[in-house]
C-alpha cells in the first residue's frame, strides 16, 4: 500500500501546479482586458474634448461675425407676433406670414407688447403694400425683414435698431 500512496501524492502536486497555472492566466487576461477597456473609455473622451473644442472654435468664429446677437453676453430677446393674412397690392394672392423679432432687450419686448395695436396696424399695412412678384425673390424677402424692423422702431419711437428690434425673422412665408 505504500507504493499505492507515493503515486497519489505525485498527482496532488501537478494539480496544484495546473490550477495556479489557470489563475495565473486568468488573472493575465482580466488585467490585459481591463487595462484596454480602460485605455478605450479613457481615450474617447479626449477625441470627443478635442471634436468639442473644434466645434466651439466654429462657434467662436460664427460669433465673431454677428456680434450684434450677442453684445453683453446675454442670450436674444425674441417677441414672437401673431400670424399675418393679407392681401397683397396685386389683389390676385395673399400672403400668410409669422413674423418673430430680436430685440435688444425684455424693455423693448415690453414696449412692443404695450403698443401691438400700433404694431400690427402698421406690419398690415406695409406687407399688404407688396406684391407677391417682389415676395417671392429672396431679395424681396430680406427688404421686407429690413422694412418690418424700421416700422416696429419708428411705432415704439426708436432711433437706433441697437437699442429696438435688431433682426426680423420669417418663422413661415405663404404665397398663394
Amino acid at each position: 500500500m505504500s507504493k499505492e500512496a507515493a503515486p497519489a501524492e505525485a498527482e496532488a502536486p501537478k494539480k496544484k501546479g495546473k490550477l495556479l497555472i489557470i489563475i495565473i492566466a486568468v488573472l493575465a487576461v482580466v488585467l490585459i482586458g481591463g487595462g484596454a477597456g480602460a485605455y478605450l473609455l479613457l481615450s474617447k473622451p479626449a477625441s470627443e474634448k478635442k471634436a468639442k473644442a473644434d466645434h466651439g472654435d466654429e462657434e467662436a468664429a460664427a460669433d465673431e461675425g454677428d456680434e450684434e446677437e450677442e453684445e453683453d453676453g446675454k442670450p436674444p430677446v425674441y417677441e414672437k407676433l401673431e400670424t399675418f393674412t393679407v392681401n397683397l397690392a396685386d389683389q390676385e394672392s395673399y400672403l400668410q406670414t409669422e413674423i418673430q423679432l430680436m430685440v435688444a432687450d425684455s424693455k423693448v419686448q415690453g414696449k412692443i407688447k404695450a403698443h401691438m395695436p400700433e404694431v400690427r396696424d402698421s406690419l398690415i399695412r406695409l406687407l399688404s403694400s407688396k406684391t407677391a412678384e417682389e415676395l417671392a425673390q429672396p431679395e424681396g424677402k430680406a427688404k421686407l425683414a429690413e422694412e418690418v424692423g424700421k416700422a416696429v422702431n419708428e411705432v415704439l419711437g426708436v432711433k437706433k435698431k441697437s437699442k429696438g428690434v435688431k433682426k426680423v425673422l420669417f418663422a413661415a412665408f405663404i404665397i398663394q
